[in-house]
């Protein structure tokens, strides 16, 4: 008999496990060792059959020589069991009434990729790529997979999950028990059965299990023993979940084991994981903006903390970087890694992330939490410590270092509410469901775009009962960390981003080899590996902030009608002679509750009052800013108007300028504090808020001055465009605040 005598490893060990037993034939004792000279298959090797491990009989030496290519009685009767078992599990398919087209409790991105997987592989073509669909993380990628076999898989389904997490939501929520998908989306009647699902467990699930499984679920690391067990032919849909992996080689090891099957790949991030190409046909993409827009998903929005100047400590030695500096150098991976692991930045993020956390909380209707992602258990542990030591319960988990037990009594902890901030360590950043995270702190550096888009992923997941608060992410990170292409890239979603993405990898792979040695010698980058780069202080001078999609709309619209409702009738008992106490507070009040958490300043902790009084003068700052910005869109000044000359000094450089300085003037003298904004540094916390208080009223008589001046009445402003003659409202200080003013002092 003419063959490889390269025997598996995984066949070896059955042959092992035959050894002693009592042949299926015969029933002589089976010598395993002589086996091993003689081995043959139930579909003989001769006649294509595989070294696979559920192809092997129990049959000894002398009884596989005398079958030869031939069948037995018994192994006939096996043959056609099998065969049954394979033709039920294509007609159950095939055949079976699944309510998925015009099925109104599915999701739209649900419907259209069944639709377009069924039509892809309906269609006769020589060669057949594995299919590819995109869906945001939190639209349903999960319930697609259950829908998928139905009209398309002639036989069985291997589903691959990447991890353990999502392989056992699969398993228990999705695809089977009491809340499954089919029965919840009333896409199978109770009548009718549900496929058969088998989750691979070593020592639990053996080859009759299998065989009698619809659909065999694992996670890629798993299947990898698994797959000398399993026949070329045994499944003929393999679907894999979070197909950015499928490059690796593990991936790839499953697609070679099955190479005429069908495959479906489908994955929320359509980025590369490892810098190799995924070989598929995009079939159906879902916009992440669409899936905001329809309220399946969160809106986001960056907040990157950025510093003035930050100060780095190599080996002992101080080293300073400027705004532009530190912008440059942000790309070195000893800057950034040196801002991960330094607490002064850690707690910046820290800081920003429970101030947000406690703003969502005060206005919103549901629960919120914080994950933070750290690079490694130590600096978890840190940051866990930070967020404590501001009065947020707060704990940390990692892949390893830890039992597994203690993980999930955390991870409990946390699903339960009584852990606020969970930071972790290589173990959550994908397949991890907690609709309540709404915060995603980033205190490492991702050095790809694909982990970043499933860690920012995690907040995502929407809050159907919550209000437009409850529904707005925020993704919090430093400057300093460079992320910003990966935001880039999260927020424009496009092919021509990715192209991009893929010519950066090759001329950075091109250029490599050349520049290793110039990238060493390199006079920016701190010496001493033993001693890392920390910062050891720095000047934050804002939040660079940016939404997905913009957080005013039609909700924002909505409550501005309803905030002018209270107005009006506020002014109505007014004109009857009733006072309302505390009316201006009530206005205030509403009017903060009606604001979309966007980018407006919010207070820090109180339990570090030199950061607190630094932060509040930012916050000074801030505002007469947006007051600037909001008189000169009321005044709506014709072009080529020079307020200079008019109520300016006549150093100023801008219109802009004119107003912010005439602005910080009076602000200071509502607190009797004439100097210049520099002295504000000295200013008590207390006078500091007095001051902010002050600015709306401020901003009212430098507008009615700065009118008067210039004889322009805004209330006969142009009609240029609906756009400039409409009664200002927050979006449009957000505009203005939007700008990069710079310094005004310096010009």
């Amino acid at each position: 008999m003419s063959r490889s005598r390269h025997i598996p490893e995984a066949v070896r060990r059955r042959v092992e496990y035959f050894d002693g037993q009592t042949c299926e034939e015969c029933g002589r004792p089976i010598d395993g060792e002589k086996l091993l000279r003689h081995l043959d298959h139930r579909e003989a090797f001769s006649e294509g059959g595989e070294h696979a491990v559920f192809n092997l009989d129990p049959l000894c030496h002398e009884c596989n020589q005398a079958k030869g290519a031939g069948d037995t009685a018994r192994t006939e009767q096996m043959t056609a069991r099998h065969e049954r078992q394979d033709n039920d599990i294509r007609l159950y398919f095939q055949e079976t009434d699944a309510k998925i087209v015009g099925n109104n409790q599915l999701r739209v991105p649900q419907e259209e990729g069944y639709v377009a997987l069924r039509d892809y592989f309906a269609e006769e073509r020589p060669t057949s790529l594995p299919a590819i669909v995109t869906l945001p993380t939190g639209c349903g990628k999960s319930g697609l997979i259950a829908c998928a076999p139905f009209g398309i898989a002639d036989g069985r389904v291997l589903v691959v999950a990447p991890n353990l997490t999502i392989k056992d939501g699969l398993t228990e929520g999705t695809l089977s028990g009491t809340g499954n998908f089919y029965h919840f989306c009333d896409i199978l009647p109770e009548s009718v059965r549900l496929p058969r699902v088998v989750a691979l467990e070593r020592g639990r699930v053996n080859e009759e299990d299998c065989r009698r499984a619809d659909v065999i679920v694992t996670n890629v690391q798993q299947m990898q023993g698994w797959l000398p067990l399993f026949p070329s032919d045994f499944f003929d849909l393999i679907i894999v979940d979070e197909a950015h992996h499928a490059p690796a080689d593990s991936w790839q090891n499953v697609n070679a084991a099955f190479p005429d099957a069908k495959k479906i790949y489908l994955t929320a991030t359509p980025f590369r994981s490892d810098e190799k190409p995924i070989r598929a046909e995009p079939v159906y993409s879902y916009r992440l903006a669409d899936a905001i827009a329809a309220g399946y998903v969160k809106n986001i929005v960056r907040v990157d903390a950025v510093a003035s100047e930050m100060t780095f400590t190599v080996e002992g030695k101080e080293q300073s970087y400027t705004r532009e500096e530190i912008m440059d150098l942000r790309e070195e991976t000893w800057f950034s890694r040196g801002v991960a692991l330094s607490d002064v930045c850690n707690e910046t993020i820290v800081d920003r992330s429970v101030q947000l956390l406690q703003a969502k909380n005060r206005r919103g209707t549901e629960r919120h939490q914080i994950l933070g992602a750290a690079c490694s258990i130590r600096h978890a542990e840190q940051v866990a410590a930070l967020y404590r030591g501001r009065g947020v319960e707060a704990a940390f988990v990692a892949s390893e270092g830890m039992t597994e037990e203690e993980r999930e009594r955390r991870l409990r902890a946390y699903e339960h509410g009584d852990i606020d901030a969970m930071v972790h360590v290589g173990i959550l950043g994908e397949g991890y469901d907690n609709k309540n995270i709404s915060i995603a702190a980033l205190f490492r550096p991702f050095r790809s775009v694909a982990p970043y888009t499933q860690f920012v992923g995690r907040a995502l997941r929407a809050l159907p009962n919550g209000n437009d608060t409850d529904n707005l992410a925020h993704v919090v990170a430093h400057a300093g960390l460079n992320q910003e292409a990966h935001w880039q890239y999260f927020k424009n979603e496009t092919e021509e981003a990715q192209v991009l993405a893929d010519l950066d990898a090759w001329a950075a792979a091109q250029n490599e080899e050349t520049t290793a040695a110039d990238d060493r010698k390199s006079s920016s980058e701190p010496r001493g590996s033993n001693d890392p780069a920390e910062v050891t202080r720095e000047e934050i001078e804002g939040f660079d902030v940016d939404a997905y999609l913009p957080v005013e709309g039609e909700d924002a619209k909505e409550a501005k009608e309803h905030l002018q409702d209270v107005e009006n009738a506020l002014d109505a008992l007014k004109e009857k002679g009733l006072d309302v106490p505390d009316a201006d507070a009530f206005r205030q009040e509403i009017a903060a509750l009606n604001q979309p958490l966007g980018d407006e300043e919010l207070p820090p902790p109180p339990n570090r009052p030199a950061r607190e009084r630094h932060a509040y003068r930012k916050i000074l700052d801030h505002a007469v800013r947006r007051a600037a910005g909001t008189i000169l869109h009321r005044l709506d000044i014709p072009e080529g108007t020079d307020l200079v000359d008019v109520v300016g000094k006549g150093e100023e450089q801008s219109n802009i300028e004119v107003v912010i300085r005439m602005l910080n003037r009076r602000v200071n003298a509502t607190v009797d504090c004439d100097d210049d904004t520099k002295g504000r540094n000295e200013w008590p916390l207390a006078v500091l808020k007095e001051a902010k208080a002050n600015v709306s009223d401020v901003r009212d008589s430098v507008l009615a001055d700065i009118a008067a001046a210039t004889e322009y009445d805004d209330s006969t402003a142009p009609e240029t465009s609906p756009e400039r003659s409409r009664e200002p409202d927050d979006s449009a200080d957000e505009d203005w605040d939007d700008v990069e003013w710079g310094n005004p002092f310096n010009g």
